[in-house]
């Protein structure tokens, strides 16, 4: 059942294609060749279009899940998913950001670069699941953290660099599973002028000197005893990286739940199952993917601010919808027409009888009416598949996955290793990644904060650091 929500939510491959509305350059999840309209931020949340217009009778003698897919594929769809943003146009699924780039799935906080999973922070730099925290880099599961680099499943750090399962800890280096201490380094505890000592035989900002001390970290790493599961501060929880919930079965990554079972990415919800990266102040959803203040919601992709929404896509600030798509501040609507509440209620029970019969009602949208190839979609990071699985199974590939991979105009071997010896004409260069090969650049906040934080400047391209950090966490998966 997740992979078929996952089926629906493409994250990272992104494209530039032009808005089918005013015809200007824009930053889209859907590829060239998708048949619908797809429309810019400003377009999409205007006035200038009708979702309504769109509106159609249901037909009972075909199938729901067909009609809806004809639906979704004539109403325009938004490039990517924003709210309340401000400077952040290179971003996707993002709410209340401002100054950031290329946040994926980050909300409510300030300069994000190369974020994904953050809220409540500012000034983080590649990162995932970060909350509460601000100038961190590379850090991943972190809460209320502060000033530190590379520091994993921990929370309420200050000043620490190469951390895994601390807590409570101010200036270590090098620890693993402290809990409230200071001036450590792997470890030991030292005083604070012997800590300060020690720590200036560290160069983190060479790239040589901090390959070194990564791998050593790992390695340091693994001699320790692990928890059976990152829960913290929660009561009768089963899964991982799982905060402040009770009652939660088979969660991963969820924080603030209460009631839920088998939810993903999920926060700030109640009594609800079968969740992706949905809920901030919810209650009561059942399979749905990427919904936020929502009531008696289910079967819904893309849904905000919602009170009995059911079979819908990218509503919002909508009541009592059943099988619509993109419309807004709207009631008693089914397939984008509208009803009075008597004909709404009572054609609504018609198609679930209807749909009870042909079998498709308690299920979500089929992959196959997915947007995406599946090799877009989380789907294929979660639960990988060869493109000859996928088009067995009669879903979308996409062949042309963004990014190039042109010569660069100039080599690593070229570029100072020191951080300090770097000026800011590195910025016009386009790199190369060293695993991928995939194109990429350094922008001009993210080489900010690397001279302020005396960090040595990236080697992979973003994808490839966001990989690279998540090979650092457990599977969704549990074992007796």
């Amino acid at each position: 059942r997740n992979m078929r929500r996952c089926a629906q939510r493409n994250e990272r491959a992104l494209y530039m294609r032009t808005c089918d509305l005013f015809k200007k350059q824009t930053l889209s999840t859907y590829h060239a060749d998708v048949p619908f309209p797809v429309y810019c931020q400003s377009c999409w949340w205007s006035d200038n279009w009708d979702s309504m217009s769109f509106g159609r009778e249901f037909d009972f003698s075909r199938g729901f899940f067909e009609q809806f897919d004809e639906l979704s594929r004539a109403v325009p769809h938004i490039g990517v998913m924003m709210k309340k943003t401000e400077n952040s146009d290179f971003c996707n699924e993002v709410e209340g950001v401002k100054d950031s780039y290329m946040a994926v799935c980050s909300f409510f906080g300030e300069r994000y670069l190369h974020t994904y999973w953050l809220g409540w922070s500012k000034d983080i730099v590649n990162a995932s699941y970060v909350l509460h925290s601000e100038l961190c880099y590379e850090c991943q599961d972190v809460q209320k953290g502060y000033n530190c680099r590379y520091v994993f499943n921990s929370q309420s750090m200050v000043d620490s660099d190469f951390c895994f399962a601390c807590s409570d800890c101010t200036n270590c280096f090098m620890c693993v599973n402290l809990r409230h201490k200071s001036f450590c380094i792997e470890n030991v505890q030292y005083t604070k002028e012997e800590y300060q000592e020690r720590m200036k035989t560290y160069t983190l900002g060479l790239y040589t000197a901090f390959q070194m001390i990564e791998k050593s970290f790992w390695s340091f790493v693994r001699q320790y005893p692990r928890k059976y599961a990152f829960i913290g501060r929660s009561e009768d929880c089963v899964g991982d990286n799982i905060s402040e919930s009770k009652n939660v079965y088979h969660g991963f990554d969820t924080f603030q739940q209460e009631n839920s079972r088998y939810a993903y990415d999920a926060g700030q919800a109640k009594d609800c199952m079968d969740l992706l990266q949905s809920g901030i102040d919810s209650e009561l959803l059942y399979e749905t993917h990427g919904v936020s203040r929502a009531y008696t919601t289910y079967f819904v992709d893309w849904v905000w601010d919602a009170i009995d929404v059911a079979y819908s896509q990218s509503c919002h600030d909508n009541q009592n919808l059943f099988g619509c798509v993109g419309l807004r501040k709207k009631q008693y609507c089914i397939f984008n027409k509208q009803y009075t509440k008597e004909e709404y209620e009572e054609l609504r029970e018609k198609i679930i009888e209807h749909m009870k019969k042909t079998g498709e009602y308690g299920e979500f949208f089929p992959i196959q009416h997915s947007p995406y190839g599946y090799n877009e979609t989380v789907a294929q990071q979660w639960y990988p598949k060869t493109k000859e699985e996928v088009l067995t199974q009669g879903w979308r590939w996409c062949d042309d996955l963004p990014g190039k991979y042109d010569p660069p105009t100039i080599e690593w071997g070229d570029v100072p290793d020191d951080i300090k010896s770097t000026s800011e004409d590195i910025l016009k260069n386009i790199f190369a990644c060293q695993k991928c090969k995939k194109n990429y650049r350094i922008i001009k906040q993210e080489f900010a904060f690397y001279k302020a934080k005396t960090i040595p400047l990236p080697r992979l391209c973003p994808d490839c650091r966001f990989f690279e950090r998540f090979s650092h966490r457990n599977p969704r998966k549990l074992w007796h």
